[in-house]
């Protein structure tokens, strides 16, 4: 006896398939756009030797009563190649929901049978994992010019894993930011509050160990964190236990910012449904 699909199967597998298609395009409009693409891989190594440069210039002076004697060898150099690796690969998520929102070009999306926030989410995944392809790349080169010691090679799955579940929670943050052009003229003031935080309680440019431990406390449970430390921290210590922490958080923080994106998203449009515009 053989079963027919349901109609909530069949949906599931044309919406997956709808979303795939959109993460392609997104993938293959980043690569189309190269030079754009390639400029941010220069602005990325340069990043990288300026603040490398810092960290060494730290981790050898050795100042006394401050952490430098707690710096691994080689510094944070490896630490924040990962953290810039994963920011730098972040599409202006925010931008495009503000423009659509705010400019009318949302309304002609409702009438398809394709989900506009699923879609719009996939884009710009794509778009993030193509930059990730390529300041990965550029990372790796960077490294093996530089002469520095490279990390456990058992440290490079992890990372990767984690580096692109890392990108997953940033641009569901950005996605917050851009759905509140719902209730707000203009997202910038939502987009900079949740970068600043990324910068602080991500650990952009030193882990969040060396902060008190209250505050290394909060860091290591907010969305922050996910984004950002847990994947670099692959590069000072890593082992599978650590892995398996840092893969919880970033699971249960994906599953909430998703839910908050989708309850943004049915809040502001039943406003535009009720009210016939933003």
């Amino acid at each position: 006896m053989t079963s027919t699909p349901t109609a909530a199967g069949v949906e599931a597998r044309r919406g997956a398939g709808a979303a795939w298609a959109a993460l392609r395009v997104g993938f293959g409009e980043t690569l189309a756009a190269w030079p754009i693409l390639a400029g941010r891989c220069v602005f990325f190594v340069i990043l990288l030797l300026v603040l490398s440069a810092l960290w060494d210039k730290v981790a050898a002076e050795q100042l006394p009563g401050t952490l430098a004697y707690a710096l691994p060898a080689g510094g944070f150099a490896l630490y924040i190649g990962a953290t810039e690796w994963v920011t730098l690969s972040l599409p202006a998520t925010h931008l495009r929901l503000e423009d659509d929102i705010r400019s009318g070009g949302l309304e002609p999306h409702l009438l398809r049978p394709k989900s506009y926030l699923v879609q719009v989410l996939s884009q710009n995944l794509g778009a993030a994992l193509a930059r990730l392809t390529a300041l990965g790349a550029t990372a790796l080169a960077l490294l093996a010019a530089s002469g520095r010691a490279w990390p456990p090679a058992e440290g490079f799955p992890y990372l990767l894993v984690l580096g692109v579940l890392g990108v997953v929670v940033g641009v569901l943050l950005y996605a917050l930011a851009g759905l509140m052009a719902f209730w707000a003229r203009r997202v910038l003031p939502f987009q900079l509050v949740i970068q600043k935080l990324m910068f602080l309680l991500g650990g952009l440019y030193a882990p969040v160990t060396l902060y008190p431990p209250l505050m290394e406390q909060v860091a290591k449970a907010s969305p922050f964190a996910a984004h950002l430390y847990w994947p670099a921290a692959m590069t000072l210590e890593p082992s599978a236990g650590l892995f398996l922490t840092a893969l919880g958080w970033q699971a249960l923080w994906i599953c909430v910012l998703s839910a908050a994106c989708l309850a943004l998203w049915r809040a502001g449009l039943a406003k535009v449904l009720r009210k016939g515009g933003v």
